[in-house]
């Protein structure tokens, strides 16, 4: 009972420590939201003080790219573009090291949005490409379609720079495609929606289709009127512009004002161009020559310290890009050389184990040419006749000490050696020279002497060799000891030990036990056995 409560009292608290995570995970994820769509726009010191305090507290990777991402677009709203980029660059970087698509398709159509801005449409061409092929390989349908929206706004943003309004037209309606209609629409779903209504309504205005400018603009301004947005001002500053097309100055400056408060919060750097641009048309129409040079220079010194950071940050990313080569020579040749030795090894132990290989079959085939069939003697019941027979001298590499020993004596012991070998003396574990020589009725050093003289070798030697031959033989005749642990065949035959075992079978046999058991099952299978 007691082991049952402790399992589940471990589940509740693994339970609520999972929850815990879930609920950290979700607040992060409301608060990060709430500052990207709405406090960056309405507030920007307390957006600040909310980035500040989620950097403190995240600690996923996708964690701190919110984080970077989040920074970045404050940055940019103070006017701060080669930090705005360089925090993206952060994110990126995290992105493309976890292999994070959706992120990698996110940060780089965000780097995109940088660099299209400050003028440097190459660079930016090519993070937009990055962020397609990312976004391809992500895997969540709903996130692949969100980002490919988003692309296909970057694309047309990328049309009204070069002045090219109908291919602008035509990526905002093949981004209208993709937008699914849903009554419980999030604020950055709305904010997406709202969005490609903004910008048909700016490639219609520049078509001259007026009508259909202020209908885009008035439905974009429509799903964002209660979320607060950096996107009001835009579209307030293209409903001025529609309202100067029309000559209608009156309703131009009501749009023109509801732009200034974001002008004075944000001071977003590329609001505050379009809005300078639109002001000196408004008071050139309002025939009041010196506002409208004056909007024109503030337009133009704003141009110009966009060039200059433009400048700047094209320096910075060609040494940057410079540095990112060395490195990643470096790295390269290391990772070569790393790879390289990876394979010389792999390539020798390869060989190696091959080499091995034919050795330990090689040692097989002489083993089982030696002893092809007896093996042990594995019945007591032996005629003396047939000992006296098997008498055999075979010194090996030890010489037996010459003792003061009859030939009477010596046959006597010998055939006793014989018959202990019978009664498999060798598997008890544990027998000794003393106990041996006990049980033949003499002394240690005259049965050392046998064993030397008749075996060629020493006591231990001799056991050892014994046991092997053993259980060599009994794994050839007895097939299902195949199936068997090592261990059990070490204990079959005497050994106390599995590492002693295999230890003293390579030494008699020049190969481990694995490897012969291997060899045995090979041939066998070889002959249907």
């Amino acid at each position: 009972m007691k082991p049952f409560i402790f399992v589940f009292l471990l589940f509740l608290v693994l339970l609520q420590r999972s929850y815990g995570q879930h609920l950290k995970e979700d607040q992060f994820n409301k608060r990060y939201l709430d500052v990207v769509v709405s406090l960056v726009a309405i507030d920007i010191k307390e957006a600040e003080r909310v980035a500040d305090s989620l950097r403190r507290v995240a600690n996923t990777d996708e964690q701190k790219i919110k984080v970077y991402m989040l920074w970045s677009k404050l940055y940019e709203n103070k006017g701060d573009m080669k930090q705005s980029i360089q925090s993206a660059m952060r994110a990126d970087t995290i992105s493309n090291a976890t292999m994070n698509f959706s992120w990698q398709a996110t940060t780089s159509g965000s780097l995109a949005t940088s660099f299209r801005q400050l003028g440097l449409l190459k660079a930016s061409e090519s993070f937009l490409r990055k962020a397609e092929v990312a976004n391809e390989n992500q895997t969540d349908p709903i996130m692949k379609m969100l980002t490919r929206i988003n692309i296909l706004h970057e694309r047309a943003f990328h049309s009204f720079a070069q002045g090219n309004y109908l291919d602008a037209k035509a990526y905002v309606v093949k981004a209208s495609s993709y937008i699914q209609h849903n009554a419980n629409d999030d604020k950055k779903a709305l904010l997406i929606k709202a969005t490609n209504d903004q910008l048909m309504g700016i490639c219609a205005l520049n078509l001259g289709n007026l009508a259909a400018a202020d209908s885009f603009l008035n439905s974009s301004f429509d799903k964002i009127k209660t979320v607060e947005s950096n996107l009001k001002p835009y579209i307030y500053r293209a409903q001025a512009e529609v309202a100067l097309a029309r000559n209608d100055l009156k309703k131009a400056k009501k749009y023109l004002d509801l732009v200034q408060p974001y002008l004075e919060n944000g001071s977003v750097e590329e609001l505050s161009m379009l809005t300078y641009e639109t002001l000196s048309k408004y008071y050139k129409e309002s025939i009041d020559e010196n506002k409208s040079l004056q909007y024109r220079s503030l337009f133009i010194d704003l141009k110009e310290k966009r060039d200059n950071v433009a400048k700047s940050i094209s320096d910075d990313l060609i040494e940057n890009l410079n540095e990112r080569k060395f490195f990643y020579r470096n790295r390269l040749i290391f990772a070569l050389g790393g790879i390289t030795v990876i394979l010389l090894l792999a390539t020798g132990g390869i060989l190696f184990f091959y080499e091995k290989q034919r050795n330990y079959r090689k040692k097989y085939v002489d083993l089982m040419e030696k002893q092809p069939a007896k093996m042990v003697i594995s019945s007591p019941q032996i005629k003396p006749e047939l000992l006296l027979n098997e008498r055999v001298e075979n010194p090996g590499n030890i010489k037996a000490k010459e003792v003061n020993m009859s030939k009477e004596t010596e046959d006597r012991l010998y055939q006793l050696l014989l018959k202990k070998e019978a009664e498999l003396f060798y598997l008890e574990k544990g027998v000794t020279l003393s106990q041996l020589a006990a049980d033949m009725g003499t002394n240690s050093r005259y049965v050392t002497y046998i064993i030397q003289k008749f075996k060629g070798k020493d006591f231990y030697d001799y056991l050892q060799t014994r046991r092997i031959d053993y259980i060599v033989d009994k794994i050839r005749t007895s097939p299902e000891l195949l199936d068997f642990k090592l261990s059990y065949l070490a204990d079959m035959c005497g050994f106390a030990s599995l590492s002693k075992f295999s230890s003293s079978f390579k030494t008699v046999t020049g190969m481990p036990p694995s490897a012969f058991v291997h060899f045995v099952k090979m041939e066998m299978e070889q002959y249907n056995l």
